[in-house]
């Protein structure tokens, strides 16, 4: 084979997981094509200019053997129609369990690009619904190694949303792509990742829900001060909104 020959589409956000992944996949002698589907959320060009930033990062980067290409944006109204089968396996699944509806438009792109990687981690929401009804395989990608695809016994519901993807990080933590980020001098790369879905005053909000990720998976440098408060008073409303008296004030209020 030579170089460059073996192409890898995956997803691409910008934040850790994907971002992490892109970088183990620049090390291989592929070409990665890096996707990103828009869905007009606010954090949307903090997300491309993070992407574009770590693209020059890799590409200079000494270990790079890979051709990484450009970023392939999809806009809103250019994504693939939403199948109706995934559609109706998302809202029998959301009925029961939550789940994100990205994956619903993620798994109608994923039917016409088989083996695309999503990069999800060990211990998340989809992984674990998964796992509870069903679970993973082993597979092996020429040219790049081990991976995991929902296995066949899987239920149909789950297959039809999560089949077509390959789902490289399975076993890995945070945590793992922490370690792996510093002792490879990709410092730079960790950095320039984004992942907040609200910023204030272009900086992570501590708020919202990647944000609390983020502290809690044992990176909470990765916050200034203020996002650190702003964290620290978002959890105490959440531990009140679950006491007894939160309870009855919101049924004597009626709300």
């Amino acid at each position: 084979m030579t170089k460059s020959e073996k192409s890898i589409e995956i997803f691409w956000t910008g934040g850790y997981d994907s971002t992490f992944r892109v970088v183990q996949l620049s090390r291989m002698d592929i070409t990665i094509r890096p996707y990103y589907l828009s869905d007009n959320r606010i954090a949307e060009s903090y997300e491309i200019a993070a992407i574009e930033k770590i693209i020059q990062l890799i590409r200079n980067h000494p270990d790079t053997k890979a051709k990484l290409l450009d970023l392939v944006y999809i806009p809103y109204n250019e994504r693939p129609e939403t199948d109706p089968d995934i559609k109706a396996a998302y809202d029998r699944i959301f009925s029961q369990n939550w789940l994100g509806n990205q994956y619903v438009w993620l798994a109608s792109f994923a039917k016409e690009h088989k083996g695309i990687e999503l990069s999800i981690e060990k211990g998340t929401n989809p992984v674990r619904l998964i796992e509870k009804n069903g679970g993973f395989r082993k597979d092996y990608v020429e040219g790049v190694g081990e991976t995991y695809v929902v296995d066949e016994t899987t239920h149909p519901d789950y297959l039809a949303l999560f089949g077509n993807f390959s789902i490289p990080l399975l076993e890995v933590s945070k945590l793992d792509m922490k370690d792996f980020f510093i002792r490879h001098n990709y410092e730079d790369v960790m950095k320039a990742t984004w992942f907040c879905h609200s910023p204030i005053d272009n900086k992570p909000c501590g708020k919202c829900n990647p944000c609390k990720g983020v502290v809690e998976e044992g990176m909470a440098e990765r916050l200034d001060k203020d996002a650190l408060a702003r964290y620290k008073k978002a959890k105490k409303v959440e531990k009140f909104k679950s006491t007894p008296l939160f309870k009855v004030a919101k049924k004597i209020l009626g709300r």
